[in-house]
C-alpha cells in the first residue's frame, strides 16, 4: 500500500544538535542533541515539563530554535516553516486531534495529499479532465488507509462524531495519506480506551513494518513505550538524559531519579 523503506546502513534520518529554545526567561529545551535512526519506532519519554512537546514543535517547524541545528535526511530544516517541513516528508500529529469536524472521515483523508489539480483554478477551467482521475486515485488511497486502520465502516461519518480513540486512528490515517518518510506522534494513547490503545499500537507497528517509515513517539503510557519502542530516548529538564533499549531505560538510575524526583538507592 505504501512504499518508502530505509536501509539499515543509512545515517540518522533525524539529527538534532545542541538545540536550545527559550521562552522569555524560561529555557524549555537546553542544548539537546539526539539522533533517530531510519526504520525505527523510537520512544521519547520524560517527566512533565521535560521539553518533549517543545522539541516536537521545533523539529516540525511550529517553533524556531533559539540556537542549534536540526537536520532531516541530511538537510537543515531548523529555519523552515511548518508547511515546508511537511513537504520534506516529516509529518506530525498532535496530542489533541485536529480533524475537520464537519467533514466525513473519508473527506478528512482526501484533503491531505499535496498539489491536487483541483486546488488550482486554472486547471478547473482549462483542463478539467485532469482532475477526476487524480481524485479517484486519492479516494482509492484514502479507502485503503481506512481499511488498514479498521475505520472503513465509518468513512461517511462526520469526524466530530468519532470517539477519542477513533479520532487518534483518523489522525494516524491522515499522516499516512501524506506518504511521509517520518512521523512524529504526540501521545497517541492519551484519552484512548485500553482496547483502542491496543489497536492503535498494532496499526503503528504494522505501518512501520509495511512501509519502512520512521516513527518518533512521545508517550506517557509506559506499556505502549515498552511494548512498541526500541530505542527509547529519555529527556529531563530540556535535554537528553539517556538512551537505550526499553529494558535498559527501565533499570537506569538516572531515569528513575528524574521521574521520582529523588536519587535512588545506589545512585549518585
Amino acid at each position: 500500500m505504501f512504499s518508502n523503506g530505509q536501509s539499515d546502513n543509512t545515517p540518522p534520518i533525524l539529527e538534532v544538535r545542541d538545540l536550545v529554545k527559550d521562552f522569555g526567561g524560561v529555557r524549555a529545551v537546553d542544548h539537546c542533541s539526539l539522533d533517530v535512526r531510519p526504520g525505527t519506532i523510537t520512544g521519547l519519554i520524560g517527566p512533565n515539563g521535560a521539553g518533549k512537546t517543545t522539541l516536537f514543535n521545533l523539529i516540525s517547524g511550529f517553533h524556531k530554535p533559539t540556537s542549534g541545528t536540526i537536520a532531516f535526511l541530511g538537510r537543515r530544516i531548523d529555519g523552515m516553516e511548518a508547511h515546508e517541513t511537511f513537504h520534506t516528508g516529516l509529518v506530525r500529529t498532535f496530542q489533541i486531534p485536529r480533524e475537520f469536524k464537519q467533514m466525513t472521515v473519508l473527506e478528512n483523508l482526501m484533503l491531505v495529499p499535496a498539489n491536487q489539480s483541483g486546488e488550482r483554478m486554472w486547471t478547473s477551467w482549462f483542463v478539467p479532465w485532469r482532475i477526476r482521475p487524480q481524485e479517484r486515485a486519492i479516494e482509492r488511497q484514502a479507502l485503503e488507509t481506512l481499511e488498514f486502520l479498521n475505520l472503513a465502516h465509518l468513512k461517511d461519518e462526520y469526524a466530530a462524531n468519532l470517539s477519542g480513540g477513533q479520532k487518534k486512528l483518523l489522525e494516524l490515517g491522515r499522516t499516512l495519506m501524506a506518504r511521509p518518510k517520518m512521523i512524529l506522534l504526540d501521545e497517541p494513547s492519551a484519552g484512548v480506551s485500553p482496547a483502542l490503545t491496543e489497536l492503535l499500537m498494532e496499526d503503528i507497528r504494522r505501518a512501520q513494518e509495511e512501509t519502512g517509515i520512521t516513527i518518533l513517539i512521545i508517550e506517557h503510557n509506559m506499556h505502549v513505550v515498552m511494548s512498541l519502542c526500541d530505542p527509547v530516548i529519555v529527556m529531563s529538564e530540556g535535554k537528553k538524559l539517556t538512551e537505550g533499549t526499553p529494558e535498559e531505560v527501565q533499570r537506569d538510575e538516572e531515569v528513575l531519579s528524574a521521574y521520582l524526583g529523588f536519587a535512588v538507592e545506589g545512585g549518585e
